[in-house]
């Protein structure tokens, strides 16, 4: 077989196996090792280097795609000055995604408008640029598609769904109290990724000792706690919301606290 023919060949058989970012860079790999008189072995390592590399990043941008975070906001734009009760160090050790690995969940506490939904954000966007796959959404949006899952008979899609993340983040949770159907699902999936030792972050407005406030069972809210807590890093933020800051800074009014005004 001639030359050309191997060559025909190689491009055939890239193609059949949709090597496409390799067989992309067969013709220039192939003049540089012929200029510099590289070996077989290191045309092969990069064609497959090429090849991992470009599946990677589509994974990435799926991975990006898919995710359901709602805007891209990295930790290296969080303002840990402004926000001074945020541990730097936890954030630059959670940032490692060792938490991840080890099946650990985190928790971010605070009031409204201090950062939680960033550092959750920030924590998500480092776990896809490592190929982790992963699902955010609000509590309001997971009770919803509970919902219409429940009523076309699919939950158990959506908890398959929940599970196959390697990273569950869920955001907002105290804004609302949960009815006793939506509450069980929580736990359920909860429980589900904590005995396949998955990792979950969770935001919330309120303290532990007031998540009885959103569950209709306080047992239930032990229970989901239990299971949060057991492998956990806790963030607590206190302070001024950023909005609350900026009126402060540039001497706008703030707004009447209503129970302030009722006798």
């Amino acid at each position: 077989m001639s030359e050309a023919a191997h060559y025909e060949r190689v491009r055939e058989q890239f193609e059949s196996l949709r090597l496409d970012a390799a067989l992309a860079e067969l013709d220039p790999l192939l003049e540089k090792a012929a200029r510099e008189e590289r070996s077989a072995t290191w045309l092969l390592d990069q064609l497959f280097t090429t090849e991992l590399t470009a599946r990677f990043e589509r994974r990435v941008a799926a991975n990006l795609k898919l995710s359901g975070i709602p805007a891209k906001k990295t930790l290296e734009e969080f303002d840990f000055e402004a926000q001074a009760s945020v541990p730097k160090a936890t954030i630059e050790e959670l940032a490692t995604l060792r938490f991840l690995r080890q099946g650990q969940n985190v928790l971010i506490l605070g009031p409204t408008g201090v950062g939680k939904t960033h550092i959750a954000i920030g924590l998500t966007l480092k776990a896809i640029e490592n190929g982790h796959r992963v699902y955010f959404l609000t509590l309001h949006d997971l009770i919803n598609k509970a919902r219409a899952a429940r009523e076309k008979n699919r939950l158990h899609v959506l908890h398959t769904t929940l599970l196959r993340a390697d990273l569950f983040v869920l955001d907002e949770v105290g804004f609302q109290p949960l009815e006793r159907e939506d509450a069980t699902f929580l736990f359920e999936a909860i429980n589900k990724r904590y005995a396949a030792q998955k990792s979950t972050i969770i935001t919330s407005n309120k303290s532990y000792g007031q998540w009885h406030e959103i569950f209709p069972d306080s047992v239930l809210a032990v229970a989901l706690l239990d299971r949060l807590l057991h492998h956990s890093t806790t963030i607590n933020i206190r302070g001024d919301s950023y909005r609350q800051r900026h009126r402060k800074q540039t001497g706008l009014p703030q707004p009447i606290n209503l129970e302030d005004t009722m006798t």
